[in-house]
């Protein structure tokens, strides 16, 4: 009790009204949501699980959800630790160059990546969505390059700044006298914690993964797909209860799986910081010219969607009585930047986009700096209550875009329907609920980093604690601050999955829901295509931009993406 007390009375309201805050912006409309479903399915949830085997509509979502996210975690991992290593053990000319472009594909909102691969492999005269094991590969390999990054944000610093004396001393040793030896009793062990973190990340990305699934497969759902396509009836009383089942049994498993992961990833990122420190920042590389084999075509890999997804901006497709021709035209750009009676421009689409990412950072910023203030605040007096929070902050993680969609759209609607589908900023409610959780992982670690006798030497000289706040605590968080900025305004800007459920029946089109849209317009239409493409390509040089921003502020020995 005495330790609780020990906590600054402002900092402790602070965290505490920032608790009170997230709770309201993050449980409260997920709570309203799942007691709707429960007011009309009933509270039982072996029926719940069941009913994902008796509707047709779910059958094998679990299974497939499953088996989709593992294969593409272990694929995942078989080509990012390769690269990590090569980044990691060796010199490389314009190194800065290569490691932001290996790890872009993560900042690309995932409609991009979707219609970068549709693109790339249907524009070589195979058409993916109709074999089942071409587009499962595809799929695979969607989630890989998408998910590439994270392997190497959380292996490379740890391959890159490992203190050479620590390789040298186990040369000496019988066990480290080969290649094999040391690898068994040095590398596995060191690496362990961050592969395994880097790979929790993964299946929940890939397990929740929505836009990529959407457009890349034809005749299989995931859990998160299915209660997207049938979240529309949801939550009405006497109307279709059996996907009110289906959504409270999909949303239940996803809970249980991704928590358990998140819970893991966690633990696991305490033991690959209490191992950090042991880097050395001044180690003399040698360059590796066989690696190159495996550097460039991770480079060729991770940049070819994003080019082939430009270029079929310019391509128009002509069908003729007997063949089909294409032709190099802007026409595409024209269509997409013009309104029509059913799609509004892609200026307006933009407009929403960077409204709602402004409201985001409004919003997310402050609040997650001020979760991670009283977090890092508590693991000193209160370590247990410290780690709830922490794991309390990953909620959304845990429950998917998608359910936090349902969530404010069935929430918002429990209050007040009528108010809810006349509100332009309730699409930022979404947004806002699924951003603050980054801020958090990207600023409590710089907090942490910080040495307490700068604060302890500014009080002993009489600083008041305004001027060092603003004195001390931000300039040394000035980087991390930036980069959940850019992180922030990213992440609104690209978010599908939420979006989609909750802008669908209304106007608020963002440049995701556009792309979506367009692609979504029967085939006749022989410029639907190329306009989706030429406002994903906005979207993308809106991602790169930002992303190369936030890559300007990162710090070198940074490890993982949060």
């Amino acid at each position: 009790m005495m330790r609780w007390l020990l906590l600054d009375m402002n900092s402790k309201h602070l965290g505490i009204l920032a608790v009170c805050a997230y709770t309201i912006l993050v449980v409260v409309p997920l709570w309203l949501a799942i007691d709707r479903l429960i007011w009309v399915a009933g509270f039982d949830i072996i029926n719940w699980i069941q009913s994902l085997e008796r509707n047709f509509v779910s059958q094998g979502a679990f299974e497939f959800t499953l088996m989709q996210a593992t294969i593409s975690t272990i694929a995942t991992l078989a080509i990012g630790i390769p690269i990590a290593w090569q980044l990691g053990r060796y010199k490389w000319p314009h190194d800065y160059l290569i490691r932001s472009i290996l790890t872009m594909p993560f900042v690309m909102p995932s409609i991009v990546a979707a219609m970068g691969f549709l693109h790339l492999i249907g524009e070589s005269g195979l058409d993916i969505r109709s074999n089942k094991d071409t587009w499962f590969a595809t799929l695979i390999i969607a989630h890989a390059w998408f998910n590439l990054s994270l392997v190497i944000r959380f292996c490379e610093p740890v391959l890159s700044t490992l203190d050479p004396k620590m390789e040298e001393q186990m040369l000496l040793l019988p066990a480290g006298r080969t290649k094999i030896g040391r690898l068994r009793n040095l590398w596995i062990p060191l690496l362990t914690p961050s592969i395994a973190a880097a790979a929790c990340m993964t299946f929940v990305f890939s397990f929740t993964s929505f836009a990529l699934v959407k457009w890349i497969t034809l005749g299989e759902n995931t859990l998160e797909s299915m209660m997207a396509s049938i979240g529309s009836s949801a939550g009405i009383n006497g109307y279709m209860i059996s996907r009110n089942e289906m959504i409270l049994g999909s949303s239940l498993i996803q809970f249980i799986i991704l928590l358990l992961s998140l819970w893991i990833m966690s633990t696991l990122q305490h033991k690959r910081q209490s191992r950090l420190p042991k880097a050395s920042e001044s180690i003399v590389k040698i360059k590796n010219k066989n690696g190159w084999f495996i550097v460039l075509p991770a480079i060729i890999f991770a940049i070819t969607p994003l080019i082939t997804l430009i270029i079929s901006s310019f391509r128009v497709r002509e069908s003729g009585p007997n063949s089909t021709t294409y032709s190099w035209s802007t026409a595409g750009w024209e269509y997409a930047f013009t309104s029509t009676n059913s799609l509004p421009s892609a200026w307006d689409a933009l407009f929403n986009s960077v409204g709602y990412a402004l409201i985001a950072l409004a919003i997310a910023l402050p609040l997650g700096w001020m979760l991670a203030q009283y977090i890092c605040d508590l693991e000193k007096v209160r370590p247990r209550l410290a780690r709830f929070l922490d794991l309390f902050t990953m909620l959304p993680f845990a429950v998917s875009s998608v359910m936090i969609g349902l969530g404010v759209m069935l929430g918002m609607i429990r209050i007040d329907a009528e108010f809810f589908y006349s509100l332009w900023l309730t699409p930022a409610i979404a947004h806002v609920m699924i951003t603050t959780p980054f801020v958090v992982r990207i600023i409590l670690p710089a907090l942490r980093s910080i040495d307490p006798i700068y604060d302890e030497c500014a009080r002993t000289l009489g600083i008041s604690k305004f001027k060092r706040f603003f004195s001390i605590k931000v300039p040394m968080l000035r980087g991390s601050i930036l980069i959940a900025t850019i992180f922030t305004l990213a992440m609104s800007m690209g978010e599908f999955g939420a979006s989609w459920v909750v802008t669908r029946n209304s106007d608020w089109t963002t440049l995701p829901i556009m792309i979506d849209s367009l692609r979504s317009i029967p085939y006749n239409n022989s410029l639907t295509a190329p306009a989706a493409n030429a406002v994903a390509s906005v979207l993308m040089l809106i991602a790169l931009i930002l992303f190369i921003s936030t890559e300007k502020f990162r710090p070198r020995r940074d490890g993982g993406m949060f």
